[in-house]
């Protein structure tokens, strides 16, 4: 592992401001207009920030708040501020950390790494949300993305995505903010990174995690770590940045995903980001809103604000198998498409798959595919590659011949023209885009 150096944070002159310098900052100066209390309340507020005092942080708060501003509000203008002070635009509190750099999985490269596109899926230098349920494969997927950012070994998923690398681009890492999973997350980052054989293809990835030998915190977005993340981004090596998960770096810095002025961190995170690498942000499932944007659970700037929304649905088959299945729901300049994948062999692989959710659906599908391979239909066939008990596979096929989806032929079964369409429904294909209404 790569030795690093500890660098230490000064404030830079930008965000030293003359009152600070020349005199105390005064909130309760009744001689003062309201309006200049308020800002000088915003400027004690921001510089205790920046220090991580959680004492200084709490008074500036109440202080404020008797001036009549809102905790969210306050917020938002020492956001606004911090951003300005470092020619950003945006329009809309545990110990301090010197370390800029995290720990590294995976040997450095030597000379200008290539950085792959993703066509259809990703865009360079823009704001892209991962929505999931838990065990869905999220940080599988992740590890997959971060490996063919780094190893530019093949294209994600699509492996024969066409590659349209600068040959000159120097992003070569991968900056992962693994604040879920606290003092788990290294850990986690490296098994799952090793079920896709990520070190072996030439992944090299540097994860923020919680660090108890080292005193380090999981990372969120208080005003001094996303100076820290400021800092990182400006040595200009890092191909991509993934935070996992938006609950973790928000609820950290005691914002409240739903109603915190979520959107205005979001334009914040993707001006310190996206300047010089795509940022991945994953977030949860409201669970009600199916496999549609309305499925993003929080804020509605999850919704508003990234260019690209994927969702993974971990769905259960009828056989007791379960199948991924992978949305990109929202992209610019592209149209909502879906397709199934799998882990084979220490590779995420998209494959042509079927959803059935009872033993007609699986059989009919059965039945497709036998045809496909000149195989066997009969009924004896089908009860043993469905493994399912014999009264049911015969209900499932009485069921089938009723709606005119199938008929005997010979021994076994063929498919009516109405039970091909019926398939094809079931069909879940990266050739066979689906389209929100």
């Amino acid at each position: 592992m790569a030795a690093i150096t500890p660098l230490r944070w000064e404030p830079s002159a930008e965000i030293t401001s003359t009152a600070l310098v020349e005199k105390p900052i005064d909130a309760d100066d009744e001689d003062l207009p309201l309006n200049e209390r308020i800002d000088l309340g915003v400027e004690a507020l921001l510089e205790a920030h920046l220090k991580n005092n959680a004492g200084e942080i709490d008074a500036a708060f109440a202080d404020l708040f008797k001036l009549g501003v809102r905790r969210d509000r306050a917020e938002e203008r020492i956001l606004m501020q911090w951003a300005k002070s470092h020619g950003l635009d945006i329009s809309t509190t545990a110990a301090p950390n010197q370390q800029v750099r995290g720990r590294v999985i995976g040997k450095a490269k030597e000379g200008k790494g290539m950085r792959q596109q993703l066509p259809g899926f990703g865009l360079d230098n823009d704001l892209h949300l991962l929505v999931s349920d838990a065990a869905a494969g999220k940080t599988t997927a992740f590890c997959e993305l971060a490996t063919v950012m780094t190893a530019r070994d093949k294209g994600f998923l699509d492996h024969e995505a066409p590659r349209i690398d600068p040959p000159d681009d120097p992003r070569s890492t991968a900056l992962v903010i693994a604040s879920d999973g606290e003092g788990t997350a290294y850990s986690m980052w490296e098994n799952y990174l090793a079920s896709i054989n990520g070190q072996e293809r030439g992944a090299l990835l540097e994860v923020w995690a919680q660090d108890d030998e080292k005193g380090e915190n999981p990372w969120n977005v208080s005003l001094h770590n996303l100076q820290r993340l400021y800092k990182r981004m400006a040595m200009g090596d890092v191909a991509v940045v993934i935070i996992d998960t938006a609950n973790a770096v928000f609820r950290g810095a005691g914002i409240n995903v739903g109603t915190g002025p979520i959107e205005t961190y979001l334009r914040l995170l993707k001006q310190i980001v996206c300047r010089t690498a795509p940022l991945w942000i994953s977030q949860h499932t409201n669970r009600n809103g199916g496999t549609t944007m309305k499925a993003i659970g929080g804020h509605p700037a999850f919704q508003e604000v990234p260019s690209v929304v994927h969702l993974i649905e971990a769905k259960q088959q009828a056989d007791g198998s379960k199948i991924r299945i992978w949305h990109v729901l929202k992209l610019r300049g592209s149209n909502y498409r879906r397709f199934s994948y799998v882990l084979e062999a220490g590779e995420l692989k998209v494959t042509d798959g079927h959803f059935f959710e009872n033993c007609r659906e699986q059989v009919l599908v059965l039945i497709h595919k036998q045809i496909l391979v000149a195989g066997f239909t009969s009924p004896s066939d089908l009860i043993r590659l469905s493994n399912r008990p014999p009264q049911s596979v015969y209900n499932a096929l009485d069921e089938l011949r009723g709606m005119k989806l199938i008929r005997s032929r010979g021994r076994g079964f063929r498919l009516t023209s109405a039970g091909e369409r019926f398939v094809e429904s079931l069909k879940i294909s990266p050739d066979q885009p689906d389209w929100i209404a």
